[in-house]
């Protein structure tokens, strides 16, 4: 993905929609294009990670696999520097996020922790990196 969105003209399409829609269509973009391709994309990847979820986890229940994943998926991204208002991409720092956020989930599940103290520790640091975030653009 780092390759594809510094190296490819999709990828810089996929910055500039994400940045600003509006200007992206002015500036003559294949706005529904680009997204459609991203939406591609994002299925593929989903389906590719519970695929490998599923073998991982060798279950296969579709009613309970992946549920409140998306709070590790977000804190990754905030911890790694992707601005939630979009318009910059940063592919390495989301995964040293999500290396990051797994790392400090074993630790506390490696200390009898219960999960839900992990969840409440992602919602903690999503809170304070979006905190941290709106101090820097303020400036």
């Amino acid at each position: 993905m780092a390759f594809l969105v510094a190296r490819t003209t999709f990828g810089r399409q996929i910055v500039a929609v994400g940045g600003n829609r509006e200007a992206a269509v002015l500036a003559g973009l294949p706005v529904k294009r680009v997204l459609t391709g991203v939406y591609v994309l994002c299925g593929t990847f989903a389906a590719l990670a519970g695929v490998l979820a599923t073998a991982r986890l060798t279950a296969s229940d579709p009613s309970s696999l992946g549920t409140l994943m998306e709070l590790s998926a977000i804190t990754a991204v905030v911890v790694g520097g992707t601005p939630l208002s979009g318009g910059s991409v940063r592919v390495l720092g989301t995964v040293a996020g999500a290396v990051l956020m797994q790392l400090l989930r074993a630790t506390l599940v490696k200390h009898d922790l219960p999960d839900s103290t992990a969840q409440i520790a992602q919602a903690a640091i999503i809170v304070a990196a979006v905190h941290i975030a709106r101090e820097r653009r303020s400036r």
